[in-house]
């Protein structure tokens, strides 16, 4: 059961993280209505590392540019990871507890799923990547600094941001994975820290493993699918999901004691 479960949780982060829809969110979800206990820092570490290492293998070539050639992208990328960086340092205890709650997430996978679709319908979508300059990058990173609510969504709140900088939906999307680098690994490494002031983690090392390769490996196949996805089509899809799944939230909060 303990693997399945790895490989369950794995399988959510993997896909979740990536596509516009909250990982978070989805994660509190499944242990909430599943009853699954939390498993640990240790777990959310491998989980974190797992889709770190999908994003490094499927981008490898975007980071050589960066790193060899393309230096510019790299600086707007470390500018956009502050305000994050900066927010998540102050409030995360506010994000473990009040945030938490079936209302607040409804609340905000609804609201700024409607804020993803005015910004993809208004925008020109007719700028690059190459093309971005400070202002992109502190508004991006401003928008992916309130993705610390569950519900909003990392890169959903990255894309907006870009979409509202008129950036094209491909290189939106590119550069939202370029930033969840920074961001992931900074989570897995602030989880690594907890770790050592804390308690040894129960569950077994080949269970770690499978969720590390089932984080991987959705992970992988998430991020080809938006690269693929957004060169053809907007995204509104994301957007009906979030809504329909942000009002049945809603409306389990109200009726739930205690939600």
């Amino acid at each position: 059961m303990e693997s399945l479960r790895l490989i369950v949780l794995g399988m959510i982060q993997g896909l979740t993280e990536f596509i516009p829809v909250s990982s978070s969110a989805h994660l509190i979800l499944v242990r909430n209505f599943l009853g699954w206990e939390d498993m640990g820092l240790s777990v959310d570490m491998v989980l974190h590392l797992g889709t770190l290492l999908a994003l490094i293998v499927y981008m490898w070539r975007d980071w050589y540019e960066i790193l060899t050639e393309k230096r510019n992208i790299l600086v707007l990328v470390i500018i956009a990871t502050i305000p994050g960086a900066i927010l998540g340092f102050l409030l995360e205890d506010m994000a473990e507890s009040y945030f938490r709650s079936l209302l607040v997430i409804g609340l905000a996978m609804s609201i700024f799923g409607i804020i993803l679709f005015e910004a993809d319908r208004k925008s020109l979508h007719n700028r690059t990547l190459n093309m971005m300059g400070l202002k992109d990058a502190i508004a991006i990173g401003l928008s992916q600094a309130m993705a610390i609510i569950p519900g909003i969504s990392r890169s959903g709140a990255t894309l907006t941001g870009a979409f509202l900088c008129n950036i094209k939906r491909e290189d939106s999307a590119r550069f939202s994975f370029l930033l969840s680098v920074p961001m992931i690994g900074g989570a897995g490494l602030v989880s690594l820290l907890k770790m050592f002031k804390g308690v040894s983690s129960s569950v077994s090392a080949s269970s770690m493993l499978l969720g590390l390769v089932s984080s991987f490996i959705f992970g992988y196949l998430a991020v080809h699918f938006m690269l693929s996805y957004l060169k053809r089509y907007n995204t509104n899809i994301f957007v009906y999901y979030r809504l329909v799944l942000g009002i049945f939230l809603i409306i389990v909060s109200l009726f739930k004691p205690g939600g």
